[in-house]
């Protein structure tokens, strides 16, 4: 029996871990073994820096603590003599300053670069709403009023349900998106299922990169619409909080970036 064998039947039988939690691990272990990641130094160190590449730190460093847990597993039944994962780095820390960001307009730019339609237009969704990635990925074609012109969130972290408005030229081109549309899931894989995750996530890095020289990531969309709303549209951080879904607004303060790049033109021209 491979490892991974070993441990689906071991997460399905252990008595003492809460559902949530089986589920989040034998996801878990799937990734891996999709991966083709053996439990070993090298491929495991590998396989965490190719998550660098995708992924945010904290989704990374769970994965991490999970695989960590479950190579503890292997160890107590003897199947490793040693847990590979207490020499793996999972992420390098860097501090990035604020001008480094993508800000909305530079974001919008670089996403309506992509080829892709219905990646272009999924990326779009997020910049304009600043929706999770996982948020815009489960959206179905119901979820959006277009006599209104706002999106429902069903699926929010937390089970949070809200309601966003969106601009009126979004709505039309996702109206023009779906043609003869009326329900089901909206942004659908050639199979009817939901968008690659994967593929999805690529298509935004390397646009990023074609275009800036920098990778882009889904989450640093929702920074910059967060940012924009702030500092361009004055909108308070209880509002930017209510349409971000964050349960409180602590959170949305560490969303938003200075502009450092704007005060630093504003101080030499005074200082010209």
């Amino acid at each position: 029996m491979q490892h991974d064998e070993y441990l689906h039947e071991y997460l399905i039988s252990h008595p003492t871990f809460a559902k949530p939690t089986i589920k989040a691990y034998r996801s878990d272990v799937r990734h891996m073994e999709r991966a083709g990641v053996s439990w070993s130094i090298a491929s495991l160190q590998h396989y965490f820096d190719q998550m660098r590449l995708n992924y945010q730190p904290s989704t990374i460093l769970r994965r991490f603590h999970a695989l960590r847990s479950l190579g503890n597993v292997l160890v107590r039944a003897g199947r490793l003599q040693k847990n590979p994962l207490h020499d793996v780095s999972p992420i390098t820390h860097q501090r990035f300053p604020d001008e480094t960001y993508h800000d909305l307009q530079e974001g919008l730019s670089i996403v309506r670069s992509i080829e892709d339609p219905m990646y272009r237009l999924f990326f779009e969704v997020i910049c304009q709403t600043g929706l999770r990635f996982t948020e815009a990925r489960l959206l179905s074609v119901t979820d959006i009023d277009f006599e209104t012109h706002t999106l429902f969130v069903r699926y929010g972290k937390g089970r949070r349900l809200r309601t966003i408005p969106i601009g009126m030229m979004l709505s039309h081109r996702l109206l023009h998106f779906l043609g003869e549309r009326k329900e089901g899931i909206l942004f659908q894989s050639v199979t009817g299922r939901h968008l690659h995750e994967q593929t999805a996530r690529l298509v935004l890095r390397d646009a990023g990169l074609r275009l800036s020289g920098a990778p882009l990531r889904p989450h640093a969309l929702r920074i910059a619409y967060a940012t924009y709303l702030h500092h361009e549209g004055g909108c308070t951080i209880v509002e930017i909080q209510r349409l971000l879904g964050h349960a409180h607004p602590t959170t949305t303060v560490g969303y938003i970036r200075s502009r450092t790049n704007r005060i630093r033109e504003i101080l030499n021209t005074l200082s010209a």
